[in-house]
């Protein structure tokens, strides 16, 4: 498995090549200079997400046709890789009820309606293949790339559902119904588009929508580069016991979410700024500063333990303490919700596009049945 991302340079030069282009023909086109696409075609410098757009835009490929793995390769078509498929890295993977996943594909059909009468394309704007080493540094550095490519950085973000959906990605919340009201999401690859569904149940708070989200994120990343090995991506070990805890697939999701929405940096400056020692921290303190992440009180006591920031016995504590506000109140946040998030944006904003499209009025009838049934969150 490649452990740089210098082939990407590599796809650039063959795709600019085979269309016979010079070099400042496709700067010229994406709009930069020779010298710098010269040093990304070189492997010496890595593309801004930007810059992979306008590369996709200009190559007319997909984004994820930059980061293939093996040069001359062609366009994916529904053809070649099926449609959308449920996003699973469990090694015994276990089926969503029927009910959900009716549901998700009725909504999937009303989205590419939308899209197709809107006529806006349906690829996503960020990769979602993209080689990283199977161990913990390895998730850590992938989440570091994908806010790289959003252009986030170690920022803090206020609406993340906003900041996927302006890179293409579709994401949804309804109510999951029967034998589904335990699940906080699912979701669904559709290697036609190199695009992908994400599913939230909107009886979950916030805190866990978003946990929810960048894990399933987390499960695209790392199933699709599961597909590309011919060897177990992961070590097969369930040994709990051990210190350090081997990795599995589940454990990277949530590594990697974690690491996304509390990007170390972000977290060490934060505290560092306040001055909180390993035992300084407070049951109030905790909660004044997860607010800030958008994430859930456990989840932020969690990182500051991985970050080594808490101590253990001031750990124990507000852990117990978490425990028992949860079981009190059936799992809702601590001093509240303070995060607001933009649900279904880009569905209703395409569904408000199409209103306006003569031709649409019958499928337009249909769509606003479909929300009204499953109760599709509009704000």
């Amino acid at each position: 498995m490649p452990t740089t991302l210098a082939f990407i340079g590599k796809n650039i030069r063959f795709l600019r090549q085979s269309r016979n282009w010079t070099l400042f023909e496709l700067a010229s086109r994406i709009g930069i200079h020779e010298g710098p696409l010269g040093r990304i075609e070189r492997g010496l410098n890595l593309p801004s997400a930007a810059v992979l757009y306008q590369l996709s835009m200009a190559l007319n490929v997909p984004v994820d046709a930059l980061f293939a793995t093996e040069v001359g390769h062609g366009p994916v078509t529904a053809a070649d890789m099926g449609d959308a498929c449920f996003v699973t890295i469990d090694p015994e993977p276990v089926a969503p009820p029927p009910v959900l996943l009716n549901a998700c594909r009725d909504i999937m059909a009303a989205f590419h309606l939308l899209e197709d009468t809107c006529r806006v394309q349906k690829h996503a704007y960020l990769p979602l293949s993209v080689p990283f080493t199977p161990d913990y540094p390895g998730v850590d550095q992938l989440a570091t790339r994908v806010r790289s490519y959003l252009g986030t950085g170690d920022a803090v973000v206020f609406d993340y559902f906003e900041l996927f959906e302006n890179f293409g990605l579709r994401i949804v919340l309804f109510a999951f119904g029967r034998g589904a009201t335990h699940m906080d999401s699912i979701s669904f690859y559709e290697p036609a588009f190199h695009n992908a569904f994400f599913f939230l149940n909107s009886r979950r708070n916030p805190e866990r929508q978003l946990f929810a989200l960048s894990c399933e994120l987390g499960k695209i990343l790392i199933s699709n580069q599961m597909r590309i090995g011919a060897t177990p991506f992961f070590p097969n070990s369930n040994n709990d016991l051990e210190i350090d805890r081997p990795i599995t697939p589940d454990r990277a999701a949530r590594r990697f979410a974690a690491t996304f929405l509390m990007p170390e940096t972000a977290v060490r400056t934060t505290v560092g700024q306040l001055g909180i020692s390993a035992q300084g921290w407070s049951f109030d303190l905790l909660l004044r500063i997860k607010h800030r992440f958008g994430v859930s009180a456990q989840a932020f006591l969690y990182r500051l333990k991985e970050l080594g920031l808490i101590s253990n016995p001031a750990a124990e504590q507000l852990d117990a303490g978490i425990q028992v506000f949860y079981d009190s109140t059936g799992f809702k946040e601590p001093d509240s919700t303070r995060r607001c998030l933009t649900p279904n944006g880009r569905f209703f904003d395409l569904l408000l596009t199409a209103e306006n499209i003569t031709d649409a009025k019958d499928d337009i009838v249909e769509i606003q049945q479909l929300i009204k049934r499953l109760k599709i969150v509009r704000k």
